[in-house]
């Protein structure tokens, strides 16, 4: 399982009103290595309740300081940009927690916690979330095994590109009863948008 580095900086740094100028300003300081002065303009934009861009710059500050970007690692500090991101619905941030509680670092290990994060990243439509969640339900680590949900978010994640899933879904649904798989597959052919190739029926 993998944790989330800076997609937010990279992907939401377009399409935004004028009122997102304090978040660029900060991505901009950023990318010049100018960090100090970048987290100065992320906790601006971080401290105000109305803009738009507040939880993705509670976001990028925790990363900064999770992975030591031209600063020293403060894990604490980063956690708890994490955790106000999470309330704020980020889903990256709601990942990286998940990740966090998953395993064991700078929290207690909690893969009941881990799950109920990555269930919410994964809600909001975060790729990797849906995968570890998938994994989660393969193993019964943190909540209950179940292989059909497990099967139905693997093919979501690989929907979203995460090819790994690939593998889990070929092993489901050989341990799968073929009208099990039927039914599934059924189900899933109304949801998807973006046609995969769903696992043959013997």
């Amino acid at each position: 399982m993998f944790k989330n580095y800076f997609v937010a900086i990279f992907i939401t740094s377009v399409g935004f009103s004028t009122s997102a100028n304090d978040y660029f300003k900060a991505l901009e300081l950023f990318n010049k290595k100018m960090i100090e002065q970048s987290i100065i303009h992320f906790k601006k934009v971080a401290e105000d309740e109305n803009h738009e861009k507040r939880s993705d710059a509670m976001f990028n500050i925790a990363l900064i300081y999770d992975n030591g970007f031209g600063i020293q690692t403060d894990k604490t500090r980063a956690l708890y940009y994490y955790e106000s991101a999470s309330q704020l619905s980020n889903k990256y941030a709601l990942f990286n927690l998940g990740w966090m509680y998953y395993n064991g670092e700078n929290v207690n290990k909690d893969v009941f916690k881990a799950y109920e994060l990555y269930k919410m990243a994964s809600d909001f439509g975060h790729p990797r979330a849906m995968y570890n969640l998938a994994n989660m339900h393969f193993t019964g680590t943190g909540t209950v095994k179940d292989l059909k949900m497990a099967y139905k978010l693997f093919l979501k994640s690989k929907m979203h590109g995460i090819q790994e899933s690939e593998y889990f879904i070929e092993q489901i649904a050989i341990s799968l009863k073929p009208e099990e798989l039927s039914l599934l597959n059924k189900e899933f052919e109304s949801l998807i948008e973006k046609k995969i190739v769903l696992p043959s029926i013997n």
